[in-house]
């Protein structure tokens, strides 16, 4: 397929195309095409025969028409994280890194923020004016691509999921259009656009409302897996009925030779409860309280800490350039034959970076009604993912087959996926991360904004 369309781009279409861009075309074997075509997850890695680093939306444009008229393969990266490899191509990628701009309004507590910003630098920035947005749980992930999926992160509890603050985005369409959507302008799109992926078009704006987050309750509780039995469902009971200003996800995973962590517990399995408390501090602490009376203590290094200091947490599994693969469902309950799944997924999970991650959901979220926007998944308690992480390609094959068992076994206690959290799962999965009614809204529209399917690099929601 590349190497038939390679014959189709001739350098007199190249020569124009490229004329008058703001960014740069990259090709192979041009200066800095080696480091552009890398993405997150080294499983996926391409090496795409043209790669439009856009630096405006004029150049977004110029990009989707020269792949709409060419009938091109075309990938889009913010952040390069797509957990399927979906930031990257063979063919084309339009990458959104360059578009790195940030607009604060600290009175009105709006922000607007190019795709290319993580959610790390935005997070820092707000931080200065004591102010955050929901995002996600790791710093380096793009805004743009964690955004159009949904966004649960470390806040969702207490100010919903990244859409829930979405005020407005500048989006082009498959028609070259720059269109702006709000719930006043193009309600249908923006309705698509919060929860339906990047199936509708490439943001090239978004206006969010900040929220007042200063200092925080942040850090973590470390227990021995072996207390997984009891600390697991007693985490989930609390974690669900705390005050909405806690959010917390778990990750169990071999422990990494830390120094807050004792030495004779480096490489056993850990349950590590990663802690989010916004409000008062003195408060906060006592919210806290509970979750370090789950069983024995190995480490507490939760205190009072900036916001933007909570992604420390998984800096040491978000490690740009390994493997991975994943699978998550929505669980009804983390009790009976649910949590003997997840307990045989910790029992036998992969070293040495293997982890199972549960993230107890409710509060703000809840709030919203689910046909407010594409994310239909509105009343579920916990979700669960498995992820295998590896660096030495022999791991592969153990790594890939835990991840299956797990997600497998694990469907009959679950309803739905998070969109985020789908590797190449194939399109009956992309509909359970919709619902019935859902995805045939989407797909509706879909066939208005996007009948030709150009942008099918993703999750994709085929046109009705």
């Amino acid at each position: 397929m590349a190497t038939e369309q390679r014959i189709e781009i001739h350098d007199q279409d190249l020569r124009q195309f490229e004329e008058g861009l703001d960014g740069i075309l990259l090709q192979p074997g041009d200066e800095g095409y080696d480091e552009a075509r890398v993405i997150h997850n080294a499983a996926y890695q391409r090496s795409p025969l043209l790669i439009l680093q856009a630096a405006s939306a004029r150049d977004v444009i110029r990009g989707v028409a020269f792949a709409r008229n060419r009938e091109l393969e075309v990938a889009v990266r913010s952040g390069g994280h797509s957990v399927a490899g979906h930031s990257s191509s063979d063919v084309m990628v339009i990458d959104l890194s360059p578009m790195r701009y940030l607009e604060i309004d600290p009175e009105r507590h709006i922000v607007r923020a190019g795709p290319g910003l993580t959610w790390g630098e935005v997070s820092v920035e707000l931080h200065e004016y004591g102010l955050a947005v929901p995002s996600g749980d790791t710093g380096s992930v793009g805004v743009g691509g964690l955004t159009v999926g949904g966004g649960i992160g470390w806040l969702v509890r207490k100010y919903g999921l990244t859409i829930d603050s979405l005020q407005s985005v500048d989006i082009v369409t498959a028609d070259g259009q720059l269109r702006r959507a709000s719930a006043e302008e193009n309600p249908d799109l923006f309705w698509a656009v919060r929860g339906g992926g990047g199936n509708f078009g490439i943001v090239t704006s978004f206006e969010f409302r900040a929220h007042p987050v200063g200092t925080i309750i942040g850090g973590a509780i470390i227990y021995d897996a072996s207390e997984s039995r009891t600390v697991l469902p007693a985490w989930a009971r609390y974690a669900q009925s705390a005050p909405e200003e806690l959010s917390t996800i778990v990750f169990v995973l071999h422990a990494p030779p830390l120094p807050f962590i004792p030495p004779e517990v480096h490489g056993r399995n850990v349950i590590v409860i990663g802690v989010c408390c916004v409000g008062d501090p003195e408060t906060g602490q006592g919210v806290v309280a509970p979750l370090r009376e789950l069983g024995t203590v190995l480490a507490d290094i939760t205190g009072p800490a900036p916001y933007p200091a909570v992604y420390a947490l998984t800096e040491s599994v978000a490690v740009p350039g390994f493997h991975s693969e994943i699978r998550s469902s929505y669980l009804r309950e983390l009790e009976g034959d649910a949590l003997e799944t997840i307990l045989r997924g910790v029992d036998t999970l992969p070293a040495p970076m293997g982890l199972v991650q549960l993230r107890a959901l409710g509060g703000a979220m809840a709030r919203v009604p689910a046909d407010a926007t594409a994310f239909a998944h509105r009343d579920r308690s916990i979700l669960a993912a498995a992820i295998g992480l590896w660096e030495d390609p022999t791991e592969a094959a153990s790594q890939r087959a835990w991840v299956e068992e797990f997600g497998r076994d694990l469907r009959p206690h679950a309803d739905g996926v998070y969109v985020n959290f789908l590797s190449d799962e194939g399109p009956e999965r992309v509909a359970e991360a919709y619902g019935q009614e859902t995805y045939r809204r989407l797909s509706q529209l879909k066939r208005t904004y996007d009948p030709a399917n150009v942008f099918r690099l993703n999750q994709n929601i085929q046109p009705g």
